[in-house]
């Protein structure tokens, strides 16, 4: 497929993130199967937190977590420590290598970690885990925590090269949120377009018929932040 879109490009993966809650889905299960069979150079890539919302592993599954499930689709597998940045980044090299060998296939990575933080905006997780366990896991075994000994014990790293890093971000942050909120929302017709390259018959109905809405009840919608405003559904 590679070949016949881009002649003489180099070979690519496709990459595929997901939690161990996804792995519970039938989808799972028929995306490795296609895969394997199929031949697809795809990287799955399992974060396996611990959690799914609410859910813990071990009211998910009884195996033994998610690698084992590749070895049943014939998937070379790795398991590996998803709180160690460098490891995390060795196994992914060579999950590539893997995937473009001999023409393509899929490989499975389950990224061992712990979910810090509530799954949610909406969501509480001190109602289902203890909160010393949440602040053990997050003094003694994150990524972020390990990478900064890591750069402290090689001298790349200080209180004071983080003070001003801190400083500096939060100013261009502060920045891009300010422009952001100057940039009008992307037009009404974006909505329709993410599908098909040619817009069908059945889809420019839809557009017209939401127009003539927006024109029968103006004071119901405020259309002024987006983008071309109702006129962007013509044609």
């Amino acid at each position: 497929m590679q070949d016949r879109q881009n002649p003489g490009s180099k070979p690519r993966v496709a990459v595929c993130y997901f939690g161990e809650g996804a792995a519970s889905e039938g989808d799972f299960h028929a995306a490795l199967n296609i895969a394997a069979t199929r031949s697809c150079p795809v990287i799955f890539i399992c974060r396996n937190n611990g959690y799914a919302i609410s859910t813990p592993t071990l009211e998910q599954y009884r195996g033994d977590g998610i690698a084992s499930r590749g070895t049943g689709y014939g998937i070379d597998t790795i398991r590996v420590d998803g709180n160690d940045i460098w490891a995390v980044r060795e196994v992914t090299k060579r999950a590539r290598e893997l995937a473009l060998k001999d023409g393509g296939r899929p490989v499975l990575i389950e990224a061992m970690s712990y979910r810090i933080s509530h799954h949610s905006t909406s969501d509480d997780s001190f109602a289902y885990r203890a909160r010393v366990e949440v602040e053990d896991w997050k003094r003694r075994d994150n990524p972020i925590t390990r990478l900064r000994k890591y750069l402290e014990n090689n001298g790349l790293w200080n209180d004071e090269k983080e003070a001003e890093t801190r400083k500096q971000l939060r100013s261009a942050f502060l920045k891009a949120f300010s422009d952001a909120e100057k940039v009008k929302k992307p037009s009404l017709r974006s909505m329709f377009e993410d599908i098909y390259e040619d817009l069908t018959p059945e889809i420019r109905a839809q557009m017209k018929e939401l127009k003539g809405i927006l024109e029968r009840y103006p004071e119901e919608y405020d259309i002024t932040e987006f983008e071309g405003g109702k006129e962007s559904l013509d044609g």
